[in-house]
């Protein structure tokens, strides 16, 4: 599990953390009723985030796409966190400008720092949000994408695409992404 430097050895209530993460100038994710500092980002990052926020916006025009800073609510206001970028169009969620509750989509940009974390735990968290369709994990460092999506059954599985398949499936808004769409004016080293 990922260690977290916490910026407050006191647990919080959600009430005092929503209130405390509108007035900060840091983002701040709470898990299990403790605030976790969020890192900054680089370049491609941040980069791969608004390329697909734009990809998505440019296929689906009324499509709402939030990017990182904007909430998801996990578990019954039990974890809050930034997902990268997020699709939420059940019309519920514009009850709140910085807490959405009913994503059906979830991207996360990943890296060697964040992979495991994003890939698992993360994940685990995510999967109980009910509307969640997808969960899509998209590499800062190299040209790949890991595909996660809910069956019929409820069931999790998953599919990687990697460059050479040249695109890949967003299911629950039955659209593709290119993948240099995603990658445009990141350069790998």
């Amino acid at each position: 599990m990922k260690e977290y430097a916490l910026t407050d050895t006191k647990p919080m209530s959600v009430e005092e953390y929503i209130e405390f993460e509108e007035r900060s100038e840091l983002r701040h994710e709470f898990i299990d009723n403790q605030l976790i500092s969020m890192p900054g980002t680089t370049d491609d990052h941040n980069d791969i985030c608004f390329n697909i926020k734009s990809a998505l916006k440019q296929i689906l025009k009324n499509l709402r796409v939030y990017t990182e800073s904007v909430k998801a609510q996990i578990q019954d206001q039990r974890d809050y966190t930034y997902p990268d970028v997020m699709v939420a169009p059940d019309p519920r969620d514009q009850e709140s400008k910085y807490i959405k509750k009913y994503p059906t989509v979830i991207f996360e940009v990943i890296s060697k720092t964040s992979r495991l974390e994003d890939s698992t735990d993360k994940f685990i968290r995510y999967k109980n949000i009910d509307t969640l369709q997808n969960y899509i994990l998209v590499d800062s460092e190299k040209a790949w994408v890991e595909v996660r999506y809910k069956t019929a059954e409820g069931e999790w599985e998953a599919s990687a695409y990697f460059l050479s398949d040249e695109k890949f499936p967003v299911p629950a808004l039955s659209v593709y992404l290119k993948f240099e769409d995603v990658y445009e004016g990141v350069v790998f080293l």
